[in-house]
């Protein structure tokens, strides 16, 4: 057992489905170059976190704290929301129901901060993060900005007057 310091591998795991993105970033603050290219270069741990034990959260902490670092102002405040969600997640104690919905309750309140953010790294630095599980479905319109084939047309009742 770990104790107290004991974190939930699944709520993380949760939290990691619901919300994961980034930004963009250079040298500096807030460099959209230097954070795509951390991005793009750490896409296989932001997208797939190796948590098994208890001891994994903590350097998962650490690399989407340097990345918040690197943030441009145009989508740190989405990153910062879900580095906070993780930090949530990462206090979890496996049984306790009232810290296991504190963690869901920010895994979903930072859902739209995740799409933006999945946006914006799509936009701005060609790097795709790959599907984005939500827990409130998403109406997104295709991609080819045609109309869902599998989604049936309206129809109209010509019988009534």
């Amino acid at each position: 057992m770990f104790g107290r310091r004991q974190r939930s591998f699944g709520v993380a795991a949760i939290v990691a489905g619901c919300a994961l993105a980034a930004g963009c970033g250079d040298d500096d603050a807030g460099s959209a170059e230097r954070f795509c290219g951390e991005i793009d270069v750490n896409k296989a741990v932001l997208t797939n976190p190796a948590l098994v034990y208890a001891d994994d959260i903590e350097p998962l902490l650490d690399l989407y704290r340097e990345i918040a670092d690197l943030a441009p102002l145009a989508i740190e405040d989405e990153w910062r929301q879900l580095l906070t969600t993780y930090e949530t997640a990462s206090t979890v104690v496996p049984g306790d129901i009232e810290s296991e919905q504190t963690a869901l309750a920010a895994a979903y309140q930072s859902e739209s901060a995740a799409v933006a953010v999945a946006d914006w790294l799509r936009a701005n630095c060609s790097v795709d993060i790959g599907p984005l599980t939500t827990i409130v479905p998403r109406d997104d319109p295709p991609a080819n900005g045609q109309p869902d084939p599998s989604t049936p047309e309206p129809t109209t009742d010509e019988s009534t007057p």
